[in-house]
């Protein structure tokens, strides 16, 4: 296993780590024997994987991160929601991630964790972990989302503010609505911008399906994605998503937001 290549842990300590034996142990490794999804976390512990590394661990042995909250002792979603993205996601070929209704992601595929390989770790602001805090929090986003201020930053905050007027009692929206307060650019354009926005008759604040735009994608420059939504019927009510960004043209020519540096050093100040 890389992780443990990685880390110089031998499959002996791992193995006394996790309280089983050696030979156990390397069928998990061989995968000659499925890794039951309720060790996962302490595999993931025991490797000093951080956040990032955690959800690789999920995705690679073909398990659904867990469900947050209330959610996560619902099996029958679990379940449901586990074929789901083993068609949905994992089968596809271009970067696809399935979200709850506060943006975790629960599922991704290899090629949505390829396409994000280059961005600085975050525990929270990675977009392998939670797209909305990706979009807004993170300081590589405004680099590399093209035109980042009006094409990803504006519809991300529409669609947290239509989230938010529906559920304000949620814990995970009252702490997006707090970090969003620490930003003034943020603030500024949650008070000022997304009003106008949410009162034009367009759908686009609720729903990016089928639109179209600029991502860098790694040393081939930026290039125009389609992004294609589809809302799992079983888990429709839980406000889970799933995105699609499909490569619609190479060669993007809005590159970086202007908004890049004043955004950047405005996230630092928040050791972000």
């Amino acid at each position: 296993m890389n992780a443990r290549d990685a880390q110089n842990i031998k499959q002996e300590g791992l193995a006394d780590e996790l309280g089983m034996s050696v030979r156990q142990y390397r069928t998990w490794e061989t995968a000659r024997q499925a890794i039951p999804r309720i060790r996962l976390d302490d595999l993931a512990q025991a490797l000093h994987l951080d956040e990032v590394g955690r959800r690789q661990l999920y995705r690679l042995t073909g398990h659904l991160v867990a469900l947050p909250g209330a959610l996560s002792g619902n099996e029958r979603l679990l379940a449901l929601t586990e074929r789901w993205a083993n068609v949905h996601i994992r089968r596809q070929t271009d970067p696809a991630c399935l979200t709850d209704g506060a943006w975790n992601v629960v599922a991704a595929n290899d090629s949505y964790f390829r396409l994000f390989k280059a961005v600085t770790p975050h525990e929270l602001n990675h977009p392998t972990v939670n797209t909305m805090r990706w979009v807004l929090f993170h300081p590589d986003a405004p680099h590399m989302l093209g035109g980042w201020h009006d094409s990803w930053m504006l519809p991300a905050l529409s669609q947290f503010a239509l989230a938010f007027q529906n559920n304000q009692a949620d814990p995970q929206l009252r702490r997006f609505r707090e970090e969003i307060a620490r930003y003034q650019h943020l603030e500024e354009a949650y008070l000022r911008k997304v009003p106008d926005l949410l009162a034009q008759p367009t759908e686009y604040p609720a729903d990016e399906d089928g639109v179209v735009r600029e991502i860098l994608v790694g040393a081939e420059g930026y290039a125009s994605v389609l992004l294609t939504t589809a809302i799992p019927s079983h888990a429709s009510d839980h406000g889970f998503r799933a995105v699609t960004m499909s490569i619609a043209d190479r060669g993007g020519v809005s590159g970086p937001d202007p908004y890049d540096a004043t955004a950047a050093r405005q996230h630092s100040h928040h050791g972000w």
